[in-house]
């Protein structure tokens, strides 16, 4: 079924989101999306508009998960860059010059340890210490790996409200395309959603009320009401 009141364009039954598949793998500049619950090879359609220069942001909650349907991973959301830190490459040099110097002075009082001017366990005790600061150089490295979604993406924790033992869900359904046209309704990003389950769906091209609504979206990306999951955890 599909009826209309003014602008807004309705749509209900099974492949209530025919048109929301189509209209995002058709966008040209951005996407934003709410929805709870997500299918990978919708996913990897955000990877591609990603590619293609499209700006993509999802909202969803708890775990995004691969599965046995599709070849897409949770690692394909992730971009892992290196990251050099100039603090630590200062401290591998000053822990070299200690080192040596160290090194310099436990030879000489070994050196001295044998005309009994200075006892034997003094030098040995230089000389260990020597070691391991030389060891520890060996195990600081200047560079680090920060691992970040390659778009804007969160993942909000449902158990993480004021009350733990129950669940606030995200569970609105939201689809942004181009800033220009909005669907609001029942469907999920996911292959039931779009193809089997008996949806609802509006279209909506008014101007103010799409801006007015990716306004919303923006608000819920930057929302505190919920532990928002880091990179880590939604990709265990």
């Amino acid at each position: 079924m599909i009826t209309n009141s003014n602008k807004d364009q309705i749509y209900i039954g099974r492949q209530a989101g025919k048109e929301i598949h189509e209209t995002i793998k058709n966008a040209k500049k951005s996407v934003k999306i709410v929805s709870p619950y997500l299918s990978a090879n919708y996913i990897k359609d955000l990877i591609t508009l990603h590619k293609k220069g499209v700006k993509v942001t999802l909202i969803t909650c708890d775990k995004i998960e691969s599965n046995s349907y599709s070849d897409f991973s949770v690692s394909d959301l992730i971009k892992t860059e290196k990251v050099y830190d100039e603090k630590k490459e200062k401290l591998k040099k000053n822990i070299s010059k200690i080192s040596i110097f160290l090194f310099g002075v436990s030879l000489i009082s070994l050196i001295f340890s044998f005309t009994n001017l200075i006892p034997g366990f003094i030098s040995t005790l230089l000389l260990s210490i020597s070691v391991l600061t030389l060891l520890s150089y060996f195990l600081i490295s200047p560079y680090s790996h920060k691992s970040e979604p390659i778009f804007r993406i969160k993942v909000f924790d449902s158990h993480s409200g004021k009350n733990p033992g129950s669940t606030e869900l995200i569970h609105s359904k939201i689809f942004i395309i181009d800033e220009e046209i909005a669907f609001l309704g029942s469907v999920n990003l996911t292959y039931s959603g779009f193809k089997t389950h008996y949806e609802t769906a509006i279209k909506v091209e008014d101007k103010s009320a799409v801006s007015t609504i990716s306004q919303e979206v923006e608000r819920l990306y930057s929302s505190k009401d919920l532990k928002a999951k880091s990179v880590e955890e939604w990709t265990d």
